[in-house]
């Protein structure tokens, strides 16, 4: 292995498949549930979906332009660093690399594994110890690991592997919602149930954004590849846009599939684990237990893309703070055979695979993954308010890309700072300890810099 640069090998499709990847994952297959059973309201739910892509634009619109000024492997910690410093940098790629990448990608993988393993759950596979003791964390663990090692071979394999599997997740999705509209025993009069939006709560409304946050987190991911994306000036902003677009779209087709199957009457006697996994819950009010349980198989293949795209865009934010001698030395190797950071790919997959062992019993109950969704969101909305607003520290010093320049600036990244600093005092408000401790994380960061600089 060498200390080289990566090559510029990844196009369009990749750039914008792994966007898509990362933010169609466990997010819309079980946060919908949770919004639906909250408000009562159809109406609120596709508003409150169409807000939040409304926002991730707005936040895209910002990064395609800090993506073709900083067109580094790292993505919006490279923007961070150059912005803010070394310390507040690190700090960001730490918690990022908590919240961001290793934590959801140990998540994902679990919630995968329990979806295409669901058929046979209480058959061949016990519903208690053995289900929950070892055969859900090992096969995640298995999936970790080829995941991890095809990434390890190179930048060909592992564009290969992210469009290969984003296809077949948005195939499988989009036939969902076909078939669901064409063969499903759904009810457009579900649509009349609940709540209207003038009788719904504001505050509630509000909270319920922390879901749908959390589902549209990832729209930034191509920005952590753009050191490895050919024509960077023209192809990043297209990949970025067009990914977040085109998710939002699927996003509203998907949640009216849901009410279409089963309306807020009928999720509100529903327990907690039909509407965590309200896509398969949906699935078997469409077609029934003989459809609906080779559908949640493939559900479940849907989230390989999302396991693969956070080990592949996590491992290069450990390269890049490695390169800026934030990070141990070796993560910043590059294989001479591959052309690759192994190291970093292999520290990704390592970190995923311990998280995964220490949090799978909390990641299948209900209540606790409605917990680690503050948690993580928390982090997650801190830490890209972070980035977005280094735009006006690096335009303000003069730091501006020639080939391109965002649209009505300044509002994009004014209009995402505000609506991301009201979720923020909500969520504070309605659950403080998730918050608190999704706010600690971003900032444990700091010691751990400090015990760094008095070792150096």
């Amino acid at each position: 292995m060498s200390e080289t640069s990566l090559p510029r090998r990844f196009g369009f499709w990749t750039a914008t498949l792994v966007t898509i990847a990362s933010m169609v994952g466990v997010g819309i297959l079980t946060t919908s549930g949770y919004i639906i059973r909250s408000t009562e309201s159809p109406q609120t739910l596709l508003l409150l979906w169409v807000i939040g892509g409304v926002v991730s634009l707005a936040g895209a619109l910002t990064f395609a332009e800090l993506a073709t000024l900083l067109p580094h492997a790292g993505g919006d910690y490279v923007f961070v660093r150059r912005a803010y410093g070394d310390g507040v940098g690190f700090m960001y790629g730490w918690a990022t690399l908590l919240l961001g990448f290793a934590g959801p990608t140990a998540v994902i993988a679990h919630a995968m594994v329990v979806y295409t393993l669901l058929p046979w759950r209480g058959r061949w596979i016990d519903a208690g110890g053995t289900w929950a003791d070892w055969m859900t964390p090992t096969v995640a663990s298995m999936v970790i690991l080829v995941l991890t090692l095809l990434h390890c071979r190179g930048q060909r394999s592992s564009s290969w592997l992210q469009n290969a599997t984003t296809a077949l997740k948005l195939t499988l999705l989009l036939t969902f919602v076909l078939a669901g509209v064409m063969f499903g025993s759904g009810d457009w009069q579900h649509f009349t149930q609940g709540r209207s939006l003038a009788e719904q709560s504001v505050p509630v409304a509000v909270s319920s954004l922390v879901y749908v946050f959390y589902g549209y987190s990832g729209w930034n991911a191509s920005a952590y590849i753009a050191g490895e994306v050919k024509e960077t000036a023209k192809t990043l902003p297209r990949a970025i846009l067009a990914g977040c677009g085109l998710v939002t779209l699927l996003y509203l087709v998907i949640n009216v599939v849901y009410v279409y199957a089963i309306g807020p009457d009928g999720l509100r006697v529903a327990d907690m684990q039909q509407v965590e996994a309200i896509a398969e819950t949906a699935s078997r009010a469409l077609f029934g237990s003989t459809i609906s349980e080779p559908l949640s198989v493939f559900i479940g293949l849907t989230i390989l893309a999302s396991v693969s795209a956070y080990l592949l865009t996590g491992s290069r934010i450990c390269y890049a703070m490695a390169c800026d001698n934030l990070f141990p030395s070796y993560a910043r190797r590059v294989s001479a055979a591959h052309e690759t950071p192994v190291a970093a790919v292999l520290t990704m997959g390592v970190s995923s695979f311990l998280l995964l062992w220490g949090s799978h019993i909390i990641a299948g109950a209900a209540d606790a993954f409605a917990s680690l969704l503050n948690f993580t969101t928390v982090g997650l909305v801190l830490l890209t308010s972070l980035a977005v607003s280094s735009v006006f520290v690096l335009r303000r010093r003069g730091s501006r890309s020639e080939s391109y320049s965002m649209p009505w600036y300044p509002l994009p990244p004014v209009f995402f700072l505000l609506a991301t600093s009201v979720l923020m005092a909500f969520t504070v408000w309605q659950s403080p300890g998730p918050t608190l401790w999704g706010t600690a994380a971003v900032l444990s960061g700091g010691p751990v810099y400090w015990l760094m600089r008095r070792k150096r």
